[in-house]
């Protein structure tokens, strides 16, 4: 049986530890579907939109739009302003 080194050990933990990142951040874009992610790749990050302006761009109606930009904000992958009325999305 080969003994490793410490410094090898870090290694191989490191190594094993950035896989792990990259499965959780490539689990999470599979956990989109195709519209939340239209959605995403037409927004620009930083940049505040409404729903309804989404909407067009993406060719849904307002409420179904606003469901899925709810879903989006659960998921972590844009924030919000205000409580309903006038509310802005933006991509984080």
């Amino acid at each position: 049986m080969k003994m490793l080194s410490e410094s090898q050990e870090v290694q191989g933990n490191s190594d094993l530890e950035a896989i792990q990142s990259a499965d959780k951040t490539a689990g999470s874009e599979v956990d989109l579907s195709d519209r939340q992610k239209q959605i995403l790749s037409l927004m620009d990050t930083n940049v505040e939109y409404s729903a309804e302006e989404i909407a067009e761009l993406i060719g849904l109606k307002g409420s179904r739009t606003r469901q899925l930009l709810k879903e989006l904000a659960d998921k972590g992958k844009m924030s919000f302003t205000a409580a309903t009325k006038n509310r802005k999305y933006k991509k984080i």
